[in-house]
């Protein structure tokens, strides 16, 4: 380029008294939405004039020219103010915490959020990509969604006594159920969404409108809009029916009804309702799950649904019996099922690649833990994984147990091993002697982790009998606390 188209590209602002030089490429990265994206080449003598703080323009102007990365984070709430000013508050708060600088083994406590009334965290939720990682988290009857920069809140009292099951759409809206309670309640923390006000704020089974929400999960966003789709599993008020229901979130109408099961009699394993949903995203397959205790011990049933072919006829389904699951989720990345044992304790895994379809196949778990000590704890009739939780992020599978969280990786074994992939085990921060805020150490300084979410480069944990919830970040920062 010669100088003289060069000079022509150069953008002259003045920002309050304050000339800014700078090229019509980089304000090109505010995108189409902001007004910086339109401002023409201009020369000193003839500058755009901005009214505005020109300390706050300069931070900008450099989040611009460092291609979407802040400085300094976080950035304060005047900062976010500006941005917002220039439509850059979006991209301003996906950059705090970005999925690509997520890694398990270095996640740290980052954030101690306390939480307004008496009531401890029972549910949270991240927002998913391609939004910013904004945090939400249910204690008692509210609902209360924090800012990508963890700086701001806003809360929403549902009638709810209790919130089961949580799921971030968007910045904007959040889904929650509970099993005692009919229908799926949305919180709206945009006032300004013209939807808002026409719209339902209490989706429900056509079917059975005073049918409880057992669990839900949405499809991955493609962007605003569209919406993604809601799953929600009900179960009627009689707990003689069940279903899952997908809600297209543009229009909240229902659009499907999966996997309907009646109980007739005393007959329950043979309908028993799906307590978790997950979506594999790559595969467009539903997982839905669920389990019963009984007489005869703990039965459940997992299945796999591609909601395009069928919602009657599962691609893929298997009854547990013996060491059935006491939690079951999904990997797109890694293309397999995981569990935690209930009975053993120990983790599990199926290729989804082996899978066969059409019916109850053959036994498709490998323990890719303990296998030995699997048999023999499940032979036993001990319950080591009750209360064990496990979920799936990128290439990582994690295990809550208790208190603490171990993290599943998969490596490649050296050529001379092999060259086999397999999983290995670590514990996320120091293990059981971890040291956490306040210098209290192991299960002393720490309780039973209830709910947990993975969204960028954060983790959330809520705890049993902590109004807080901590926030794990893989950019490790001392903990603060934010009101």
């Amino acid at each position: 380029m010669s100088s003289a188209s060069a000079a022509s590209a150069v953008v002259t602002l003045n920002v309050g008294g304050e000339l800014f030089q700078t090229t019509a490429a980089t304000l090109s990265r505010a995108g189409a939405s902001s007004p910086l994206a339109s401002l023409a080449p201009s020369s000193p003598a003839d500058p755009h004039f901005l009214d505005r703080d020109p300390r706050l323009f300069a931070l900008l102007l450099s989040f611009l020219r460092r291609g979407g990365r802040l400085p300094s984070p976080p950035p304060s709430a005047a900062l976010l103010a500006e941005a917002r000013h220039f439509a850059l508050d979006g991209a301003l708060l996906a950059s705090l915490s970005p999925a690509p600088a997520f890694s398990p083994l270095s996640l740290r406590p980052s954030a101690l959020l306390p939480l307004a009334g008496r009531a401890a965290p029972s549910a949270v939720a991240v927002c998913p990509s391609p939004h910013p990682a904004s945090l939400v988290a249910a204690h008692g009857g509210v609902v209360t969604c924090f800012d990508a920069a963890l700086a701001s809140r806003d809360s929403v009292l549902t009638p709810l006594p209790a919130v089961d099951s949580l799921v971030a759409v968007s910045p904007s809206l959040a889904a929650a159920g509970a099993r005692d309670f009919p229908g799926v309640h949305l919180c709206r923390f945009s006032s300004d969404d013209a939807a808002a006000a026409v719209a339902p704020e209490v989706l429900s089974w056509p079917d059975s409108p005073s049918a409880t929400v057992l669990s839900m999960a949405a499809t991955a966003a493609s962007g605003p809009p569209p919406l993604p789709w809601l799953f929600a599993s009900f179960e009627s008020a009689r707990r003689n029916s069940s279903a899952v229901v997908a809600f297209d979130l543009n229009s909240l109408s229902p659009v499907a009804e999966i996997g309907r099961k009646e109980v007739f009699g005393a007959d329950v394993e043979a309908a028993i309702p799906a307590t978790k949903l997950g979506w594999l995203g790559v595969h467009n397959l539903l997982l839905a799950a669920g389990s019963h205790s009984g007489p005869a011990g703990v039965v459940g049933d997992i299945r796999l649904w591609d909601v395009r072919a069928s919602a009657t006829v599962p691609v893929w389904e298997v009854r547990e019996k013996e060491d059935c699951f006491a939690d079951v989720a999904a990997s797109s990345a890694l293309s397999a099922l995981f569990k935690v044992g209930a009975a053993s304790g120990e983790v599990f895994m199926a290729d989804l690649r082996m899978l066969s379809s059409g019916g109850i196949g053959l036994e498709p778990w490998v323990c890719i833990g303990d296998g030995q000590r699997a048999a023999m704890v499940a032979s036993s009739g001990r319950k080591e994984g009750n209360g064990c939780r496990i979920e799936c992020y990128y290439n990582w599978v994690f295990v809550a147990r208790g208190a603490e969280v171990e993290v599943w990786s998969q490596v490649e074994l050296a050529p001379e091993a092999g060259g086999k992939k397999v999983m290995r085990r670590n514990w996320v921060g120091s293990g059981p002697s971890a040291v956490r805020a306040g210098g209290e150490e192991g299960e002393n300084g720490k309780t039973r982790i209830v709910s947990w979410a993975f969204g960028g480069s954060r983790m959330a944990l809520a705890r049993a009998d902590k109004r807080s919830v901590e926030v794990w970040d893989s950019a490790p920062t001392a903990i603060c606390v934010k009101s």
